[in-house]
């Protein structure tokens, strides 16, 4: 291997309405493909990516497929790496409740006794100084990521990056 690239795994991501069984499914048809290919690839691995909120089944799929390589007799290697992404903050939904209410108008605003009864007053129909409503801008946020590499053969870089665990069946050193 000259140089390795890490985008060159093919990734699973990983969200809430995900089923576990079906991208455990995906993550070992990766790892163990039936159809032989004439090329081969230079690293067998996959890399399950999820954000914080659903990082712990992505775990629980890495935990499972790395039980299912070692009962198959196979050894695997696992890289975890943890980062930030930058989010924006999707902005808080007003309230139903404005313009409901036994004392309120369609506006939402305070009615006053007397005008509640049908008494004339002497008010503007328009107020001249109406509040101007700025628009916020969206709240940025730095949201962990978590990858998980998982592979069949030891991959020197990321060991070095991230560090490595491993297991299944013992690894056979080279002779150099």
């Amino acid at each position: 291997m000259d140089s390795f690239d890490p985008s060159s795994i093919p990734t699973v991501s990983i969200i809430s309405s995900y089923s576990i069984s079906k991208k455990t499914t995906r993550c070992l048809a990766t790892l163990f493909p039936i159809q032989p290919t004439t090329t081969i690839p230079p690293v067998l691995a996959v890399a399950i990516v999820a954000k914080s909120i659903v990082s712990s089944k992505a775990i629980t799929i890495a935990e499972i497929v790395k039980r299912r390589m070692s009962t198959q007799g196979e050894a695997w290697f696992q890289y975890t790496k943890l980062e930030s992404v930058m989010v924006e903050l999707k902005a808080p939904k007003k309230s139903k409740k404005e313009g409901k209410g036994k004392n309120k108008d369609q506006k939402g605003s305070q009615v006053e006794k007397g005008a509640q009864m049908g008494e004339e007053e002497d008010i503007d129909e328009e107020d001249p100084f109406e509040v101007l409503k700025e628009k916020t801008p969206q709240k940025k946020r730095k949201m962990p990521l978590l990858t998980i590499y998982i592979s069949r053969s030891p991959i020197p870089e990321l060991a070095k990056l991230y560090g490595e665990q491993s297991g299944g069946r013992p690894v056979e050193k080279v002779q150099e």
